[in-house]
Parts: structure tokens; C-alpha cells; sequence
């Protein structure tokens, strides 16, 4: 695992969880390391985060979220993204 990569996710982990969401850094077997990100008020809406080397990208797709250098950004997208919708 490149060390760099690790702390950008560890950073986007850090920024997520300091908003009070859960956000924990793996790598799933035969998979890059990702960022594992769940909504505390609904755990069903949760996602897992990649990045390559100049941006924060959606796991499943490859679609960038956003830089690497607007971690704060990425993080406020991430929570839009996995947030609750009132019925």
C-alpha cells in the first residue's frame, strides 16, 4: 500500500468522522484500499471511497468526487451523496 494514499484516505476518514459520521480506512481482499464511509443515522447509506492520484473517487464507479487537495469538499459531497431523504 503506497503511503500517500493511505493519508489521503486517512485524511477524508478523519474529516468524516469529525463530522460524526463513521468512517474507516481497509482493503478489502484482492481490492485498493478504500475508505468505508456509513451515515450514523442510517447505516444502510454507505459507500465505500478510492482515490487515485489527483483526486477522491466513488469506489463502485471510478467517479470523481473530488480533488485531493478539497478534502473538506469531498467530505460535505460524500455526506449530500449518503444523506437521509425526508418522506
Amino acid at each position: 500500500m503506497n503511503a500517500l494514499t493511505t493519508a489521503h484516505l486517512e485524511r477524508l476518514a478523519a474529516e468524516l468522522r469529525g463530522r460524526g459520521w463513521e468512517a474507516t480506512v481497509r482493503a478489502p481482499k484482492g481490492r485498493k484500499q478504500v475508505v468505508h464511509v456509513r451515515n450514523p443515522r442510517e447505516p444502510g447509506l454507505n459507500d465505500d471511497v478510492g482515490v487515485d492520484d489527483a483526486a477522491y473517487r466513488w469506489a463502485w464507479s471510478g467517479q470523481v468526487i473530488g480533488p485531493l487537495t478539497e478534502t473538506p469538499g469531498v467530505a460535505d459531497r460524500i455526506m449530500h451523496v449518503l444523506r437521509e431523504v425526508e418522506s
